[in-house]
């Protein structure tokens, strides 16, 4: 089992900021869990387009209101 805390991301190397989000790293590849876990933080008034391409991407909002188009299907939520 692995317990860490979002406090224990903030100001590591596992807190990442670019231009129009940060993204707070809880579990990566090297935690040996099988899949990773971020705290990501979309700046307001932005747009951010995103492609992952080894891996799926789940998106829970608890704040705020986003729009999310997936540019393959063109679904939107």
């Amino acid at each position: 089992m692995l317990v860490r805390q979002l406090d224990d991301v903030r100001g590591s190397q596992r807190e990442v900021r670019a231009g129009n989000w940060t993204s707070r790293r809880l579990l990566l590849a090297e935690d040996g869990m099988g899949f990773s876990l971020h705290d990501t933080l979309i700046h307001a008034g932005t747009t951010t387009r995103m492609h992952y391409q080894h891996h799926l991407e789940a998106v829970y909002c608890i704040q705020g209101r986003g729009h999310l188009r997936d540019v393959d299907s063109g679904e939107e939520f």
